[in-house]
């Protein structure tokens, strides 16, 4: 049995860590503890003294999206390339982030884990100019986030009962909540029977990617929420979610921003399809036809929305009048996806036809027992 030490960012690090591991699991704060921890006045801080002292003794450290100083043997997981240490102006920076990249080709770094290939593609891009490239690409490997299956077979759709779906997601604007309203609206107005379940902290505004940062813009989407095809969760717990993911018929996320999409990958565990945009790694999780569908916007060169804008930008009209667009075009996009299923006339056999696609994307990518057994072997090698 080995001791890991758990450190950097929480919200990544449970869907990339065995869920029923052989090894004991110590889980890090930050040094010091409170709303100031010592990155705040420096992000390389972060790497020198990424947590209060240890007394009981470890063999290993996995970290999540930070690069640590250590001589222990340590694995790396990036959800993008923005936790590796770009070049600076600053003298003392320009002197520290060589040194903490450095440490990446060190043998006792064993592994640098990409959570999907849109994240290798990223962190590949990223380091194809530095001097060390080309053996940190010897160490860059893909693990997908892990989920428990939770069922054996394909759902059945019943005609009889309302379409559902399901959005879930804190941030509603950036995930794809204000579509999932504008479509509720739509399929209201032409008589569908579907019901939309919307799980939201209704985090919306400056702050949150792709968002315009006035939220009065999105007043009129909020009125929605009281529509009768729609259900709101301002949240509920975790096996509430499941179940509500069981009872649906679509996971709907078309997000405009999103490194991964845990939700989708936790759906799939019941074997329930998704209707999702084409950014980032959603592609890696739908084969359209087969899981579920995509819903094509225009991407850049580094596979997100091309659209998006920052800083300044942000704050015009016209970049108002895009994003607005934007979600009419994509609630416009669903529906007729939408529309197509039902008017299928095998719907109920390519329902579990799909359904058996997601199902088996969790079973062969996302399958916590086969990850927890992958883990369980590099912490035990790293430890010799």
């Amino acid at each position: 049995m080995v001791k890991v030490v758990i450190t950097g960012t929480q919200h990544i690090s449970t869907p990339n860590l065995p869920r029923n591991s052989r090894h004991t699991f110590i889980k890090t704060k930050n040094f010091p503890t409170g709303r100031y921890p010592i990155e705040k006045l420096w992000k390389p801080f972060s790497s020198f003294i990424p947590w209060q002292p240890i007394w009981d003794g470890y063999e290993v450290i996995h970290s999540f999206n930070r690069i640590i100083y250590t001589n222990k043997p340590w694995f790396l997981t990036l959800e993008d390339h923005l936790s590796l240490y770009s070049n600076s102006r600053n003298q003392l920076e320009s002197t520290v982030y060589p040194i903490l990249n450095n440490r990446l080709v060190l043998d006792n770094c064993k592994k640098i884990i990409a959570m999907s290939s849109f994240a290798k593609f990223r962190i590949t891009k990223k380091i194809e100019n530095w001097n060390i490239a080309e053996k940190l690409k010897q160490k860059l490997t893909v693990i997908h986030p892990n989920f428990p299956v939770r069922v054996n077979h394909a759902k059945v759709y019943d005609e009889k009962q309302p379409l559902q779906f399901v959005f879930i997601g804190h941030h509603l604007a950036r995930k794809g909540g204000i579509v999932a309203l504008r479509v509720a609206k739509r399929a209201k107005a032409l008589g569908l029977n579907i019901k939309i379940n919307i799980i939201s902290g209704l985090g919306i505004g400056a702050g949150r990617p792709t968002d315009f940062p006035d939220i009065n813009k999105y007043a009129e989407d909020l009125k929605l929420l009281d529509l009768d095809n729609v259900n709101y969760y301002k949240s509920l717990p975790n096996q509430q979610v499941i179940d509500l993911l069981s009872k649906s018929h679509f996971q709907f996320m078309p997000t405009l921003q999103d490194s991964y999409g845990f939700s989708i990958a936790e759906g799939f565990s019941v074997a329930t399809p998704a209707i999702t945009t084409n950014i980032c790694a959603l592609p890696e999780l739908i084969t359209p036809g087969e899981n579920g569908f995509l819903l094509e916007v225009p991407l850049n060169e580094s596979r997100e929305w091309k659209n998006w804008l920052h800083g300044e930008k942000l704050q015009t009209e016209e970049y108002w009048e895009v994003l607005n667009g934007t979600y009419d075009y994509l609630a416009e996009a669903a529906l007729e996806q939408i529309i197509k299923f039902l008017d299928r006339s095998d719907k109920r056999e390519h329902y579990e036809y799909l359904s058996a696609g997601a199902l088996a994307q969790a079973q062969n990518v996302n399958n916590a027992e086969k990850q927890n057994e992958l883990f369980d072997l590099l912490y035990t090698a790293a430890a010799k």
